[in-house]
């Protein structure tokens, strides 16, 4: 008789199938993606490199493979590869080495186009795969990640590095795992893989070595947790025969610089262009980036340093039909929500986003490619932000009521619960009336209204009929099926008629599904930076005027009220005729000619966001040192003589007992600061701001305002309130979740 598979059998084969059919759809969406996309930028110039090395391995000549020089910024490992797929090919003509910064060829030859594309998918593929095997959520959602697609589907340097890049960090957690096991030898051989794969992604592109920082990183951290445990037996390992490497930091060390060598034994190794001279050579190489990113070809696109969280906020916008689902807006805001748990369960992918990210936001050069080097961790991060905020609780919910309906006496509970609410509520009902009629005629009545409008192509032209009714006839004909929508878009110029139609919530979803993700992503920054620069000095001065001794502590309190008491807009006028170019209070008082600061005041958009910041900081600051100094003064000096007795000094003070008692008191000024500064409408627009520098609420107005170009389109600047409203619950409700733990969390004092 045949023994039926075990339970966890069948879950292993539900688990290999669901890797293999997310691994199909990766490979079916770049295959379909490699027929679809036009030639893009450096696609003739890696496909002309392909050929030469294809001509010198068929011709066994390695001074040819050591000394092609074109290109030669970039290591040549992808080129090879792609020379070597296209080597059993019958030769076409040799496509000409022209400059890097020329518009892409009209036409390539075939099949070697086609062949090298196809080469791209089957790597971007293969990436998917490895992603899928440790996280299967989130390989399917790198799988559909449409600036991924793009990018593995063409002749470009990213498939490759992409790959390897990942494998080094997998191989990596596979040898920690290996180690915390006991199993030394596989741990040494999951190490050595690792180093191999960086090697590899060294020899590709250099951008993705960010990798080994982040494992560099990893290892650091991991080796200084084990140093505070040193007192504990158990936490004495990586312990050589002899004995001398006894201190864990000095061990990861030494092994982080034979993993360091044998990665660079395999860059050498893998990088033909170096091998007759290596460091000269490496050095040129690496000397064009540092050039090339201050080039006029960079410079003349005047890209902000957040413009590779635009490319991550939305989907790839120059080739429609070519992507079958375009959700990169929302792996972005799921990553968001699973960053906590990608620390604590994979600490070295979320140090690899956060490092790559940074190294994004600084490096000059602002390509779209440039953001897979950051992908595969923000993948992660979105797959485990789903299961946490989104399929855990489901689960949870479930349970719970599963759980309320196992007994009667449980459902006879909730049952006379519900009885006495309603009866409560019925008894209510009079004496809430008039605030819920009050709530209706001054907040829900004009948000019902705006989400209306937002429903049709209401306009400066057709604003007779709208006031007269226009709007909610529109709308009644467009849900009961009377009418068709007609086609609006966000920030162009449209067919205006003198009545209002219906136009259904495509700006709405344009918006959701990333349309516009320059607003988005600015303010996002926006906010972020604002209300962090205001938390950081409004907790600095408080904390400095708690201190004893402090003389006029309460003039200075006055003093740094006053900006607060300032009406927003006044405040905005007096940062305006400080900073403004020519005449300004500043450059009066240096004596700048006014051409010279007007040019540095229009330099670039990063030069206008520190200008909005230092005014936005100085006006918001206040309300941040009130509510600090509030939790201050409520905190009891036996807390900190406690602390004092245990050692507690400096830092770990101010980390482990003041911050987590201030918490509850600035946990709601740090909200309210945020909604402010996320709707920011009086600065920018006093400033004169233009985009991308402006929020939502400053592009919602110039929308409305019936002047200008695009102005007077009322539906979709409402469009963009109703947006802004819903985004803004979204991060209150993640801000309310991170620090729920920490700001209702009771103190007891012995």
């Amino acid at each position: 008789m045949m023994n039926r598979p075990s339970l966890t059998t069948w879950r292993r084969l539900a688990t290999i199938l669901v890797v293999l059919l997310i691994s199909a759809a990766a490979l079916g969406l770049r295959l379909r993606a490699t027929q679809l996309l036009p030639i893009d930028y450096d696609e003739d110039d890696y496909l002309g490199a392909a050929q030469r090395y294809a001509q010198f391995l068929a011709a066994g000549d390695v001074r040819g493979l050591v000394d092609y020089a074109y290109n030669y910024e970039h290591p040549p490992l992808t080129k090879l590869l792609y020379g070597a797929a296209i080597l059993p090919l019958p030769p076409a003509p040799l496509l000409p080495e022209r400059p890097s910064t020329d518009p892409p060829a009209k036409s390539l030859p075939q099949p070697h186009f086609r062949i090298a594309r196809t080469v791209s998918a089957v790597l971007g593929a293969l990436e998917v795969l490895a992603l899928t095997i440790l996280q299967p959520l989130a390989g399917l959602l790198l799988a559909v990640h449409t600036w991924t697609i793009k990018y593995t589907s063409q002749v470009m340097l990213e498939p490759l590095p992409s790959l390897t890049s990942l494998l080094t960090v997998l191989f990596y957690i596979n040898s920690r795992r290996s180690r915390s096991s006991g199993r030394i030898r596989a741990a040494t051989g999951w190490s050595i893989l690792s180093a191999v794969a960086l090697g590899l992604t060294a020899a590709s592109k250099y951008t993705y070595c960010i990798v080994a920082l982040a494992i560099a990183a990893d290892a650091v951290w991991l080796a200084l947790a084990a140093r505070s445990l040193r007192d504990d037996a158990a936490a004495r390992t990586l312990r050589d025969d002899a004995g001398a490497l006894d201190h864990p930091l000095r061990a990861a060390i030494f092994e982080l610089l034979l993993w360091g060598l044998i990665a660079l034994a395999i860059f050498f190794a893998a990088n033909p262009r170096l091998w007759s001279d290596p460091f000269g050579r490496l050095a040129q190489s690496l000397r064009y980036h540092g050039e090339y990113a201050q080039s006029a070809h960079v410079q003349q696109y005047n890209f902000p340093f957040w413009q590779p969280l635009v490319y991550l906020l939305g989907p790839v916008p120059w080739h429609p039909g070519v992507f079958v689902v375009m959700l990169d807006t929302f792996i972005t805001v799921l990553a968001g929500l699973g960053l906590g748990r990608l620390w604590r369960e994979y600490r070295v992918c979320a140090l690899w986003l956060a490092i790559g990210l940074g190294f994004l936001l600084v490096w000059p050069t602002k390509w779209p490619q440039y953001i897979l080097t950051i992908t595969a961790p923000l993948s992660l991060a979105a797959g485990l932000g789903f299961r946490a905020a989104l399929w855990e609780p489901l689960l949870r919910s479930v349970q719970r009521r599963r759980a309320d309906g196992r007994t009667a006496a449980a459902a006879r509970h909730a049952a006379a619960a519900q009885r006495v609410a309603r009866r409560d509520a019925r008894r209510a009902i009079p004496w809430l009336t008039p605030g819920i009629i009050a709530l209706s005629l001054l907040a829900l009545f004009p948000l019902i209204y705006q989400a209306a409008v937002a429903l049709t192509d209401f306009n400066a032209i057709s604003i007779r009929d709208g006031i007269q009714g226009g709007v909610w006839r529109a709308v009644w004909q467009g849900l009961t099926g009377q009418a068709q929508p007609v086609a609006v878009g966000i920030f162009e110029s449209v067919t205006r008629t003198k009545e209002v139609h219906w136009a259904g919530p495509s700006v709405l979803i344009q918006l959701l599904g990333g349309a516009e993700p320059d607003l988005l992503a600015f303010n996002l920054l926006w906010a972020a930076l604002s209300v962090s620069l205001q938390a950081v000095l409004g907790v600095a001065a408080a904390l400095m005027l708690h201190r004893r001794g402090v003389r006029g502590r309460n003039v200075w309190r006055t003093i740094f009220i006053l900006p607060w008491a300032i009406p927003e807009f006044v405040g905005a006028l007096i940062w305006l005729r400080i900073l403004e170019p020519g005449f300004g209070w500043l450059a009066l008082a240096q004596g700048i000619p006014a051409d010279a600061l007007r040019a540095q005041a229009v330099a670039g958009p990063n030069a206008t966001l520190v200008q909005l910041l230092v005014a936005a900081t100085w006006y918001g600051f206040p309300l941040i040192m009130l509510a600090a100094t509030a939790s201050l003064k409520l905190t009891p000096d036996e807390v900190y003589d406690a602390a004092a007795m245990d050692g507690a000094v400096g830092w770990q003070r101010f980390r482990w007992i003041t911050w987590p008692l201030m918490l509850p008191l600035l946990a709601p000024a740090l909200f309210v600061r945020g909604i402010f500064a996320f709707n920011q409408f009086y600065l920018f627009y006093t400033m004169r701001v233009e985009p991308p520098t402006i929020t939502l609420a400053t592009a919602s107005y110039y929308l409305f305002t019936p002047t200008g170009y695009f102005g007077g389109q009322f539906a979709v600047s409402a469009a963009i309130n109703i947006f802004t409203v819903l985004v803004l619950l979204g991060l209150i409700l993640w801000l309310a979740r991170l620090t729920r733990g920490e700001a209702t969390e009771e103190v007891t004092y012995a």
